[in-house]
C-alpha cells in the first residue's frame, strides 16, 4: 500500500518533495540493474526504496467449543464494523480536503463497504463457525476459498475484479480480529524528506487512501509486482497522478529497503541503484518533472488564447462519471467526448435507463451549465461488454468476427439493439433536463445512420414528455469523423449534423489499412502521416466554411505540437484527456496563430516522410525555446514511418 500519497506531479498542490540526490554506495553501485514493466501513469521520478512486502497472513486455525460460538460471532461482527469505520473515516476525511482525493476514490470505498455490510458475509461465515466449531479468522478464510472456487471457471473481467475487492476485505477484517496492522500504517517515516518509491506486490484502493491520509510521507512513485492498468489502484494511482507501473517482475526480491530507484514510467523502465555519475541527470529529470507540473497548475484559470488573442475551446474527454473532476479542477470549457461505453463494461449485465440517467446526469451537473458532449455507446471493436452482458441482450458469441474493429461497432451496434439504443436515448434526454447537453453519434458512415438517430429521439421524447418528464428544448446532434467514407461526403453530412467531431485513432487505421493494435504494422499509424495531415486539414477547412463547429477528439490532439498544426489548419476547439489538457494550454498560449498556420501549411505541403521529418527540424531550430514531446521525437527517429527501411524516400 502507500502512504500519504504525495506525488512530486501533484495530487496535493501544497507540498512537494524533492527527488532524492544522495549518491549512491559502491556497494550500490556493484548492483545496478533494470527491470521494467507496464506503466499505468507516466512520469519519471527519483526515490528511496519503501519496500511493503509481509508475505501471505498466517491466519490461525483452532477449533472451538460450542459455548464459544456467540463469542466468536460477536468478535467477527466487532472486526467487519471496526474496518467499514476505517473506510468511511477515510471518506469523511476526503470531504473535508478540498477535494485532493479523487471522486473514484469514494466509489472504491463505497463499493468496499457495500461488500463487508453485505449480510450474508456474516451469515454464512456464522454458519461455518457454527458448523465446524472454528475460529472466526478461520472461517473467513474457508468462506473466501469457497468464493473462489465458484468463480475460477468463469472468464470475466468484471467478476474478477469482485473476488478481488472481497479478498481485500476479508484481508483486512482478519487483520484487526488478529491484532496486525496492514502494511501502509506500518511504513516507517524515515527518508520522508526525499521522494519515497513503494513496492509491494499489490495495493487495494482503500490502501492508496489510507496512505494519501497520512502527513509523514511524500510517495512520489508506486511499483507493484503484480496488479492490472485496470485495476480500481491504477485507476486511483492516475486520477492522483502517482507515476506508476505494474507487473514489473521480480522487483521485491531484488530491491532492498533505502535502494535509490530511478523510476521512468515513460518508459517503462526502473533502474535500481543507478551509478554515481548517472544520479546528477537522474535528478535533473525528476526535478524536472515536478517543476514541470507545479508550472502547469497555474496555467488552470487562463483562457487559452494564443498571443495574438486567438482563443481556442479546450474541452475533456471522460469515460467514467467519477473522470468528470479532473476536467473541472483543470477548468475546462466543457466535455467534449463522454465515452458513455465505459458505462457498459466490465459488468455482468447493461446499464437501465434510470442508472443512466444518473451518471449522466452527475456529470452534467458538474460541469455547471459548461457543454457535455455524450457520445452514443462506441460498443464493439476492442470495447466489448462482458459475455453476460452480451448474452443479456441476445448476442451471439459464437460467430467468430475476423475484423472487429471494422465490423458492428459504434452506430451499427446501436441498430442491431434498438431496444438497449433507445434506453440510453431515453437516459440521455432525461439527463439533458438539468444542463447543457449535445449527442455524437460514433463510426458515422451514412447519412440514414443520422436521421435514424434523429427519429430515435423524437420518438424517445414524445414518450417521455407524455410520462411527465422534462427534456431539453435543443439537444445538437453530432458525428464521429472516424471513417473515411464522412470524409469524402463530409458537405453533405454537415447538412443534417449540428457539429462534428474528429477520432484520429480510428480515421489513422482506417485511411492508412493498418490496424494500429498489430504491432507489425502499427508504426504507419502516425498522425504525421502525410495524408493524415491533409485530410484533417480539408476536414477541417469544409466544417469552417459550412459554419459548423468541428473538434478533434483523437489522442493526437492531446499532444502540444500537434495542437498548433489543427490550430494553425482552422481548427478552434479541442478536446483531450485532462492529463494533457494543461501541457496543450502551455504551447498554445506561447504560441502565435500567424506562426501555427505558418507550420499548418509546411506540413500540409510534405509528400513524403522525409518531408514532415524536415518541417518539424527547422520548425524545432526555429523555436528551441519549446522542448520536444515524445510525439515530436518519435518523428525525429529514424524508424518514423518506416524511414530506417525505406531508402527510396528522399532525404
Amino acid at each position: 500500500m502507500a502512504e500519504n500519497v504525495k506525488l512530486p506531479d501533484g495530487a496535493d498542490e501544497n507540498k512537494s518533495h524533492p527527488p532524492a540526490e544522495a549518491p549512491c554506495s559502491e556497494e550500490q553501485a556493484e548492483e545496478t540493474f533494470q527491470l521494467s514493466g507496464i506503466p499505468v501513469f507516466e512520469g519519471c521520478v527519483l526515490g528511496h526504496v519503501r519496500l511493503l512486502t509481509e508475505g501471505e497472513l498466517d491466519i490461525p486455525h483452532f477449533t472451538i467449543e460450542k459455548t464459544q460460538t456467540r463469542a466468536e460471532f460477536t468478535r467477527l461482527r466487532g472486526a467487519i464494523n471496526t474496518v467499514i469505520r476505517e473506510l468511511e473515516e477515510l471518506l469523511g476525511d476526503a470531504d473535508d480536503s478540498d477535494n485532493v482525493v479523487p471522486a473514484e476514490a469514494r466509489a472504491f470505498i463505497d463499493l468496499h463497504c457495500e461488500i463487508l455490510k453485505d449480510p450474508s458475509l456474516i451469515s454464512e461465515t456464522q454458519d461455518i463457525i457454527r458448523d465446524r466449531l472454528v475460529n472466526a479468522e478461520w472461517a473467513l478464510s474457508m468462506r473466501l476459498e469457497d468464493l473462489h472456487s465458484s468463480f475460477e471457471d468463469i472468464e470475466d473481467d468484471y467478476l474478477a475484479e469482485r473476488i478481488q475487492d472481497i479478498s481485500q476485505m476479508v484481508e483486512r477484517v482478519q487483520r484487526v480480529l488478529m491484532g496486525r496492522r496492514r502494511p501502509c500504517d506500518t511504513v516507517s517515516k524515515a527518508m520522508s524528506d526525499t521522494a519515497v518509491i513503494l513496492v509491494s506486490e499489490d495495493l487495494s484502493p482503500a490502501d492508496i487512501l489510507t496512505l494519501k491520509r497520512r502527513g509523514d510521507l511524500s510517495v512520489a512513485g508506486l511499483l507493484l509486482e503484480y496488479g492490472s492498468v485496470n485495476s480500481h489502484t491504477s485507476i486511483l494511482a492516475r486520477s492522483l497522478e502517482i507515476p506508476m507501473m505494474v507487473n514489473v517482475s521480480g522487483i521485491r526480491e531484488r530491491v532492498h529497503e533505502d535502494d535509490v530507484i530511478f523510476l521512468n514510467a515513460s518508459e517503462s523502465t526502473v533502474l535500481v541503484n543507478p551509478s554515481e555519475e548517472q544520479m546528477p541527470a537522474l535528478a535533473g529529470m525528476s526535478r524536472t518533472r515536478v517543476g514541470n507540473s507545479r508550472r502547469l497548475r497555474t496555467l488552470r484559470s487562463r483562457s487559452c488564447t494564443t498571443l495574438d488573442g486567438t482563443t481556442v475551446e479546450l474541452l475533456g474527454n471522460i469515460a467514467l462519471p467519477e473522470d468528470v473532476a479532473d476536467v473541472v479542477k483543470n477548468r475546462a470549457d466543457g466535455i467534449g467526448l463522454f465515452r458513455s461505453e465505459f458505462l457498459f463494461m466490465n459488468r455482468p449485465d447493461m446499464p437501465g435507463e434510470d442508472e443512466q440517467t444518473q451518471a449522466y446526469e452527475s456529470v452534467i451537473r458538474a460541469m455547471k451549465g459548461k457543454i457535455v458532449t455524450i457520445r452514443i455507446m462506441d460498443l464493439g471493436g476492442d470495447k466489448t461488454p462482458t459475455a453476460q452482458a452480451l448474452e443479456s441482450i441476445g448476442e451471439s458469441l459464437e460467430a467468430a468476427v475476423i475484423n472487429p474493429s471494422m465490423g458492428r461497432r459504434g452506430i451499427r451496434f446501436c441498430i442491431e439493439h434498438p431496444k438497449l439504443f433507445k434506453t440510453q436515448m431515453r437516459a440521455i434526454l432525461r439527463a439533458s433536463a438539468v444542463g447543457n447537453v449535445r449527442i455524437l453519434i460514433p463510426m458515422l458512415s451514412r447519412i440514414s445512420e443520422v436521421l435514424h438517430v434523429r427519429n430515435v429521439m423524437t420518438q424517445c421524447r414524445r414518450e417521455l414528455e407524455a410520462e411527465g418528464f422534462r427534456v431539453a428544448d435543443d439537444i445538437p446532434v453530432g458525428g464521429m469523423i472516424e471513417v473515411p467514407a464522412a470524409v469524402f461526403c463530409l458537405e453533405h453530412y454537415l447538412k443534417v449534423l449540428d457539429f462534428a467531431s474528429v477520432g484520429t485513432n480510428d480515421l489513422m487505421q482506417f485511411m492508412i489499412a493498418a490496424d494500429r493494435l498489430e504491432p507489425s504494422v502499427a508504426g504507419l499509424c502516425h498522425p504525421m502521416h502525410p495524408a493524415m495531415l491533409r485530410m484533417l486539414a480539408e476536414v477541417i477547412g469544409k466544417a469552417v466554411k459550412a459554419g459548423k463547429d468541428i473538434s478533434v477528439c483523437g489522442q493526437a490532439a492531446a499532444d502540444p505540437f500537434f495542437a498548433q498544426y489543427l490550430v494553425g489548419a482552422g481548427l478552434r476547439s479541442l478536446s483531450v484527456d485532462s492529463v494533457g489538457m494543461l501541457a496543450v494550454k502551455e504551447r498554445l498560449t506561447q504560441s502565435r496563430l500567424d506562426d501555427n498556420r505558418c507550420l499548418a501549411r509546411n506540413l500540409r505541403r510534405c509528400a513524403s516522410a522525409g518531408d514532415v521529418r524536415r518541417v518539424v527540424q527547422k520548425y524545432q531550430k526555429d523555436h528551441p525555446e519549446f522542448e520536444p514531446s515524445r510525439f515530436v521525437q518519435s518523428v525525429l527517429a529514424e524508424d518514423f514511418l518506416g524511414l530506417d527501411r525505406l531508402s527510396l524516400d528522399p532525404l
